[in-house]
C-alpha cells in the first residue's frame, strides 16, 4: 500500500492503528505526511507483523533452480521499514538457497536523513535501499544509486509498465524498480450513486463522467437535490491528488517551474471549490477516515491499498462501493521502489532479490499471496491472476478494474527535489483554499512562489 511528503506528518486514526506495522509513513506524491501508501501490502492477504532490526532470511529451501546464478552465496543487507514477505522469501531463498538477506529496520521518512549521516560519516551503506515514493525525489537527487539499466544489471525495462521507466530514471537512467502496485481509481457508494444518478454501474458511470467538467456539473445537481447535505468529495486534497497525477507535465524542468502545468492544476482546484461540491476536511484526520463509513460523500480517490487499509476499516457494511475509471485517466498514489547505492558490497546478491520479487512471475505470485501485487507486467496478462474482491466492493471484480481498466489509462510523471518543496506550498495553499473563497489563482501562485523562493531560491518560472 503508500504513501509520503511535503505536508505535515499525520497520525492515521486510530482505526487503523493495528495496521500500523503495515503502514509506514508515506503516501504518494507528497513528501514527509504519513499515511497507508508506504506499505507495500496491497492485495488480498497483505501480512501483519513488526519488521525486527537486522533479522535475517536464511534457511535452505526446497532445492535451487537450475543455472549458476542459483549457486551465488553470501548476505546482503537492505534497509526497509515493511515486514518479511513470507511467501516470497521463501520462494526466493528456495530459488536461492545460499543467499539471506539481513533486514535493518528504518522508518521510510528516515530513510534519506540516515543515508546522509552514513555518508557523511563514513559508513557503510546497505546493498539495497527500499525507497518511498513520498522520498523518492530526495534520494534520487543525492545520486548515489546505481544504473540498473546497464551492465551488470541490465535490467529488462520490458517487464514493467510503461509509466514506470520515465517515473524511476534520472537523466534516462533507471535508478530503482517499483515494487508495490499503487495505481488509482475512483471509488463510489452504491446507493448515493443510484439515487443521483440512476445508476451504479461502474461503467455506467463511465460513460456519464467523460471529464471534470461533466463532473463538477453533476455535483452541483447532487448538491441542489439534497440540499447541501451531500457533496461530491470529502476533501480539496483528494482532488488535487487526482489532478496533480493527471497532469500531461512535469511540473519542473531542472530548476525551472512549468507556470502552466501548475496553474492548470489550481485553476481546476478553484472552479471545484467554488461549485460547492467539495467539503472542508483535511486529509488523514479522524473526520476525514470517519466519511468513508458516512452518507455525505460519493467519492473518494482509491489506490490499490484504499480498500484494504482504509475503507474498509472505516466502513463496516459490505457491498456499498464501486471502483470506476476516473475521468481523465488512473494515477499513481503511493507506492515503494528498490534501490542499489554505488558501490554496494553485495550488489550482486542484491539485484537477484529485486529481480526475483520485483521482475519475474515467480516473484508476483509470491509476492500475491503475501499482500503485493507487483509492477511485474506480463502477470496481468493472466484473469486469474488479477481476479480481486474485497468486501466493500462486493462481487465486483475490483483487480481487474486496477489493474486491466485502470493502469490502460494511467500515466506518471519524474519528479526532482524541487517538487518536494512545491508538495509543501500546495500542503498550506490547500487549506486556505479550501476554507477561504476569496483566496483565489492569482493568490495561490503568488503564495507558492513566495513558499518556493524561501526554500529553494534556485527555483526559477
Amino acid at each position: 500500500m503508500s504513501k509520503s511528503g511535503g505536508t505535515k506528518r499525520i497520525v492515521v486514526a486510530l482505526v487503523l492503528c493495528l495496521l500500523a506495522a503495515l503502514i509506514a509513513a508515506c503516501g504518494g506524491g507528497n513528501s514527509g505526511g504519513a499515511n497507508p501508501s508506504a506499505s507495500g501490502g496491497t492485495g488480498p492477504n497483505a501480512s501483519g507483523g513488526g519488521a525486527d532490526t537486522g533479522g535475517t532470511g536464511g534457511g535452505s529451501g526446497a532445492e535451487a533452480g537450475s543455472g549458476g546464478d542459483e549457486q551465488l552465496k553470501g548476505e546482503f543487507v537492505l534497509w526497509t521499514w515493511e515486514p518479511e514477505h513470507p511467501t516470497a522469501l521463501a520462494a526466493f531463498n528456495k530459488k536461492y538457497p545460499n543467499i539471506k538477506m539481513k533486514r535493518v529496520n528504518v522508518a521510510a521518512e528516515d530513510v534519506p536523513k540516515k543515508l546522509q549521516t552514513t555518508i557523511a560519516s563514513g559508513g557503510e551503506l546497505p546493498d539495497v535501499i527500499r525507497i518511498e515514493r513520498g522520498q523518492k525525489a530526495k534520494i534520487f537527487d543525492m545520486g548515489i544509486l546505481e544504473d540498473l539499466s546497464a551492465a551488470p544489471y541490465n535490467a529488462d525495462t520490458s517487464l514493467l509498465f510503461d509509466y514506470d521507466i520515465p517515473a524511476f530514471s534520472v537523466d534516462g537512467k533507471l535508478v530503482a524498480i517499483p515494487d508495490d502496485m499503487s495505481v488509482a481509481g475512483l471509488a463510489f457508494i452504491k446507493p448515493l450513486a443510484k439515487e443521483y444518478f440512476g445508476t451504479d454501474d461502474p461503467e455506467e458511470m463511465e460513460k456519464m463522467f467523460t471529464s471534470w467538467d461533466v463532473f463538477i456539473e453533476k455535483g452541483k445537481e447532487v448538491v441542489q437535490k439534497s440540499g447541501g447535505k451531500v457533496k461530491m468529495f470529502p476533501s480539496l486534497g483528494d482532488v488535487n491528488d487526482i489532478l496533480k497525477g493527471q497532469r500531461p507535465e512535469p511540473y519542473f524542468d531542472g530548476n525551472k517551474l512549468n507556470v502552466s502545468a501548475l496553474e492548470s492544476v489550481l485553476s481546476a482546484l478553484v472552479k471545484f471549490r467554488d461549485a460547492g461540491i467539495v467539503d472542508k476536511l483535511d486529509q488523514w484526520t479522524p473526520a476525514w477516515n470517519a466519511a468513508f463509513g458516512g452518507d455525505k460523500y460519493i467519492f473518494a480517490e482509491c489506490p490499490v491499498w484504499m480498500p484494504q487499509y482504509v475503507i474498509g476499516p472505516n466502513d463496516k457494511k459490505d457491498d456499498r462501493w464501486a471502483l470506476m475509471v476516473p475521468p481523465g485517466g488512473g494515477i499513481v498514489r503511493g507506492g515503494s521502489s528498490h534501490g542499489i547505492p554505488k558501490g554496494a558490497k553485495n550488489a550482486e546478491l542484491a539485484w537477484k532479490w529485486i529481480e526475483f520479487t520485483s521482475m519475474s512471475q515467480e516473484g508476483a505470485e509470491a509476492q500475491k499471496t503475501d499482500g503485493v501485487f507487483t509492477h511485474y507486467k506480463k502477470a496481468y496478462e493472466d484473469p486469474s491472476f488479477t481476479n480481486w474482491t474485497w468486501r466493500n466492493f462486493g462481487s465486483q471484480n475490483i483487480g481487474e478494474k486496477f489493474f486491466v481498466d485502470i493502469s490502460a489509462t494511467t500515466k506518471d510523471m519524474p519528479e526532482n527535489i524541487n517538487d518536494t518543496y512545491l508538495d509543501e506550498a500546495m500542503s498550506i495553499v490547500l487549506q486556505t483554499l479550501a476554507k477561504d473563497s476569496s483566496f483565489g489563482l492569482e493568490q495561490a501562485m503568488d503564495r507558492i512562489k513566495k513558499e518556493l523562493k524561501a526554500k529553494a531560491p534556485d527555483i526559477t518560472w
